[in-house]
């Protein structure tokens, strides 16, 4: 009996002894390379997205309504100013002026007949004839007859110009854009869409904008007491086209606006490219790429960073190992391996680096410290 009782004991404490191991090994931290975040200095280049535009874009509308007789140009094609694109149906501004030319030379005869009456007058009335009422009447009459001629050379005048308006002519140098509108189509000087636009592209704008928070201190790296000296020494700019393609010259920042966008917030900024082969089209969206150097810069490496419905994260580690995600804010910027951060870390602050896939938060590790090169 005492023999069982001692089996039954030692096979409990076995047995109790298993699952405080089993327990222990279960709570043991698993470990995690970790980095403290330190500022740096740090080069790199800042992307903002722009719109390019030419030197000149000019939208080409019609002065006058008709039909589009002829189209001269093409869509792409380089055209001179002065330059003939459209022509619209002349004729019944034609007519228009043939009936205003009639109403100058009937007007012009009224009012010689009317001069004529008032010398008539005037010597009747010298002689005592009539009375001065009369040729005070005569002269008011030629008055008239003087405005209505003026008035009829201003019809005419206007006449002109809506027939010259049937000729459509290039303002400026350029290239001529998309034509929506064909031969027989009908226009209208209220029509919301313009004929074309025509753009001088022989330097190309890239405007891009910064926060008011962005502004200061992007300014404050370059040296420069007034605005005019920072822009001056300000480095040159890459521009990357649409389809990935970096652009084979280097621009130039050249103004700031002097006022922040009301709506926005922003200052805007103005980059300018040469183009003289024409490679760059005004209204295309581009990026501007501009070399940065950041004095106390805090970098993460882009493997501690994970990313969830738009919105970055890094576990940061706190003083008893405990992980937490931690929302960041990143620069539109990066180097090849790391992240430059805005908010959410500072110095000092301990990060996961490795394995943040099967982390969660309020999980404890064993932290393995690890220098950043």
């Amino acid at each position: 009996m005492k023999k069982i009782i001692a089996i039954l004991f030692a096979g409990t404490l076995l047995i109790v002894s298993c699952e405080t191991k089993k327990t222990e090994q279960a709570e043991t931290p698993v470990s995690y390379p970790t980095l403290t975040i330190k500022t740096q200095k740090a080069d790199v280049s800042v992307e903002y997205p722009t719109i390019l535009e030419g030197e000149q874009t000019v939208e080409i509308r019609s002065k006058v309504d008709g039909y589009i007789e002829q189209v001269y140009v093409e869509e792409g094609s380089a055209v001179a100013k002065g330059q003939a694109l459209f022509k619209i149906d002349a004729n019944s501004y034609l007519q228009e002026v043939n009936n205003k030319k009639a109403a100058v030379l009937a007007a012009e005869a009224s009012l010689e007949t009317a001069v004529i009456q008032t010398k008539r007058t005037a010597a009747l009335a010298e002689k005592k004839i009539i009375n001065n009422y009369e040729l005070t009447s005569a002269k008011n009459t030629e008055r008239v007859k003087r405005a209505e001629l003026s008035q009829a050379n201003a019809d005419l005048s206007s006449a002109k110009s809506k027939l010259a308006f049937t000729n459509i002519l290039s303002p400026i140098n350029g290239v001529v854009g998309s034509l929506p509108f064909k031969i027989g189509s009908l226009v209208s000087s209220s029509a919301p869409d313009p004929l074309t636009t025509v753009a001088n592209t022989k330097n190309i704008f890239a405007y891009f904008s910064l926060s008011q928070q962005q502004l200061n201190s992007f300014l404050d790296q370059f040296s420069g007491n007034q605005l005019k000296d920072k822009l001056k020494n300000m480095p040159d700019v890459s521009l990357v086209t649409a389809d990935g393609n970096t652009y084979s010259s280097k621009g130039k920042i050249q103004t700031l606006s002097g006022v922040l966008n009301a709506g926005t917030g922003s200052a805007n900024f103005k980059a300018i490219f040469p183009n003289p082969e024409g490679k760059l089209w005004s209204g295309a969206s581009a990026t501007i790429v501009i070399p940065t150097q950041f004095a106390a810069a805090i970098l993460v490496p882009k493997k501690a960073v994970f990313e969830l419905q738009g919105r970055f994260f890094v576990f940061t580690v706190d003083a008893q190992s405990v992980v937490h995600n931690t929302e960041i804010k990143i620069r539109n910027t990066a180097t090849e391996k790391d992240y430059l951060i805005t908010e959410g870390v500072k110095a000092g602050d301990i990060i996961v680096t490795e394995g943040i896939g099967n982390l969660r938060d309020g999980v404890k590790i064993a932290a393995i410290s690890s220098s950043k090169k």
